[in-house]
């Protein structure tokens, strides 16, 4: 039984004997220790080694469609601590697999159908491939000893004999498995060290929550007081134990429930986190007159699409890793209804759309209202509104969520990469470090610096609409020249999906994709939308008839989904289909005004939604229902990676990759995403603003009616 068992793993430590020059394996002597154990339990406890052998990844079924790695059972692995085999690791090995002879015909990757002799072979001209197995070492090796070991062994054949039903024939193919790396291909971590910053992080969380029920129970009992016939002064020998607060306000009306402008700061401070004051602004469907009509749709719509296609492209790299059929994966790539979700990179520019838009429309009527830029104002404002979810999710992905889960590919970057850059965060510098800690932040951290920049552009369109046109279109065009200069330097493509490969996504991602220059474009479109809005250039007041009204506002309909689709979203599938393949040109044309594109396609879009002339359209996207949802959509940006990662990384066993599966993932990652952010929203998020909102009123700061974060 244990040979067979050794026989279709990689074979037997039992080849590991006193005969073996461990010093010629450049190991220590604890792993030398734990192999030698290892091998002498193979002789006096063969039961226990068998599950120590079943916990190996095993070659099965499915090689010639694409499926190369073996996981085994990480959990059977793990749990052999407590026997004699002691405490173990477990890592995949990538193996060289030689073939000695192949079927005579060999599946297409593609759709798992051989149509012609002409088949491709997913092994090369050498006839071998690598295959990746799941190992479980001992935990005094560290993963190079152990690979070491590895190169070590003997080679281990594994025949296969195919015998068809129909006919006399017989396909044999023998696979050689031979570990040829100095390293394994993936670690998975275990026992990640809990230190003085984790148990901060949980103790910050732990107060939140604390404030939470605190604040929410004084609410209570506020509300009780107010509505009992108790007197003033007994209410307020009561209530002093907890804070001083005047009679005439613990004995007034508490139907408004939440912080009071003429209660002590403390008590305000704490009331900022009752339930009963940021439920309601949660859900609260109320616009104001300063709200730009359509924004919250879009943001939702965006959202989606961001999300949908982070799931799908972790999915890709995971599936490559554990998956069974990767040819499939390429295949959806040239779907048509896969086209914005894989083109859904460029969406992020409208965010910068949208963020550059409400900074410079609620500017412009916050100066008409002051008179002045208010430059104080501008950017504590800015900072205490975002600056909360930005630093808690960046220490929660650095600190915490490494101990969230366990699995053969579980992984988190930011364990080993933030404590080498978590300082960028701090200061919103993300985007220029690479690889970043916590690495969604690259979002906000470009937002900012934009944000930082763009009083210049918004105070010269105040002033002087000419001047500041034209030192808007200088800055676009110098941004669009430095996009096209990078693309065309670093030969980026437009469809990285036709060829995926990690290495040209990670470059894509370090010289364009976190980029101020790349985002520009968008951000300064969207001052200049918010410009027009302010100002109201509104059609429908010219003195023209009504069905030229119409046909302009049918033009512009068309120019912006021209834009967003073929332009934009659309635009590369032909490469995807194979009816097109870009020129160098081309791609570098794509990069540079694809993003663009989409940003003004959308601003004709909110622009009509807000001049009534959109239809059922500006209906669908005006809906105040959405409101709700798009004051969730930061917390589910910050979040919804880390709800990837931990679906993908707790997985015990490869997945066959299919669009229904990636369905329901996308799906439960939205859901999950939510549900964190609403719980951020009302522990932290909404309670801190009202509170900055109360100090700026304390400090004669006057707090804008309508301040919306994208």
């Amino acid at each position: 039984m244990i040979s067979l068992l050794c026989l279709i793993t990689i074979g037997c430590l039992t080849t590991i004997n006193a005969e073996w020059q461990f010093s010629t394996l450049n190991i220590s002597a604890s792993c030398e220790a734990a192999v030698q154990r290892l091998s002498k339990l193979e002789r006096t406890d063969p039961q226990l080694m068998a599950y120590y052998w079943d916990s190996w990844g095993k070659p099965s079924s499915g090689i010639l469609t694409g499926h190369t790695t073996f996981l085994g059972y990480y959990d059977e692995c793990i749990n052999l601590k407590n026997t004699a085999v002691g405490e173990t690791r477990y890592c995949i090995y990538s193996m060289e697999m030689e073939t000695t002879a192949l079927l005579n015909q060999v599946v297409d990757h593609s759709d798992g159908v051989c149509h012609s002799s002409e088949c491709p072979s997913p092994f090369n001209a050498s006839s071998t491939m690598d295959i990746n197995l799941g190992v479980c070492y001992p935990a005094q090796c560290t993963p190079n000893e152990f690979a070491a070991v590895l190169s070590a062994m003997d080679v281990i054949n594994i025949a296969t004999v195919v015998d068809s039903p129909f006919n006399n024939n017989t396909n044999t193919f023998t696979i050689k498995l031979k570990s040829t790396r100095d390293s394994p291909a993936f670690c998975s971590v275990i026992d990640a060290e809990i230190d003085t910053g984790t148990i901060a992080v949980i103790a910050i969380c732990g107060v939140l929550a604390g404030l939470v029920i605190i604040g929410t129970a004084v609410d209570v009992l506020l509300g009780l007081f107010s509505s009992s016939d108790l007197s003033s002064e007994v209410i307020n020998d009561k209530m002093k134990t907890l804070t001083s607060i005047d009679a005439d306000v613990v004995s007034g009306n508490r139907n408004n429930r939440g912080p009071q402008h003429n209660q002590s700061i403390v008590l305000n401070a704490l009331l900022a986190f009752s339930l009963y004051n940021t439920v309601p602004k949660l859900v609260s469907t109320e616009q104001s007159p300063l709200t730009i009509k359509g924004l919250s749709a879009v943001r939702i719509i965006l959202n989606l699409l961001i999300v949908q296609v982070h799931v799908f492209v972790c999915a890709y790299f995971y599936f490559s890793l554990v998956g069974q059929n990767t040819g499939y994966i390429r295949e959806l790539f040239s779907s048509l209804i896969m086209q914005p979700t894989i083109n859904a990179t460029f969406s992020v520019d409208a965010f910068f759309l949208l963020s550059g838009t409400l900074s410079a429309y609620l500017t412009f009527k916050d100066m008409d209202k002051h008179k002045r830029f208010r430059w104080l104002y501008f950017y504590l404002n800015r900072f205490f509104r975002i600056s909360p979810m930005h630093y808690l999710f960046t220490f929660i992905a650095y600190k915490l969520f490494v101990h969230f889960g366990s699995g053969p590919v579980w992984y988190t970057p930011d364990y080993y990469v933030c404590p080498h850059t978590w300082r960028y965060n701090m200061v919103y510098l993300t985007n220029i470090v690479f690889p970043s800690c916590f690495t969604t932040t690259w979002q906000t951290s470009v937002d900012m610096q934009l944000f930082l920049i763009s009083p210049v552009f918004i105070l010269l369109l105040y002033r002087s609409r000419r001047m500041g046109l034209i030192v808007i279109a200088l800055a676009m065009i110098a941004a669009t020249a430095k996009v096209g200069f990078v693309a065309a330097r670093s030969g980026l493509l437009a469809a990285m999906g036709v060829n995926p490969n990690i290495a040209e996504m990670l470059k894509y991602t370090e010289k364009l994709h976190q980029r101020i220059y790349y985002r520009a474009n968008p951000y300064l479109t969207g001052i200049l939308l918010g410009y027009i809005l302010y100002k109201r250039y509104d059609i429908s007041i010219l003195p023209i008839k009504n069905w030229l009204k119409w046909l302009i506002y049918l033009v512009l309909w068309s120019i912006a989904i021209y834009f967003c689709t073929a332009l934009s979203l659309f635009g590369t599938y032909g490469e995807y289909t194979g009816t097109h393949h870009f020129t160098d040109f081309e791609n570098v044309a794509f990069l540079m005004y694809s993003g663009l594109a989409l940003s003004v396609g959308l601003s004709i879009i909110v622009y009509i939604c807000n001049t009534g002339y959109g239809g059922m359209i500006s209906s669908f996207l005006c809906w105040p229902g959405w409101d709700p949802f798009a004051r969730l959509t930061f917390g589910v940006y910050m979040v919804h990676f880390l709800v990837i990662f931990y679906i993908f990384g707790t997985l015990q066993s490869g997945l066959k990759y299919t669009s229904p599966v990636i369905a329901m993932i996308a799906v439960f990652t939205l859901v999950l995403s939510y549900g964190i952010s609403a719980v951020a929203a009302l522990c932290m998020e909404l309670p801190i603003a009202t509170i900055v909102s109360l100090c700026f009123k304390m400090a004669g700061m006057e707090p804008r009616s309508n301040n919306r974060r994208v």
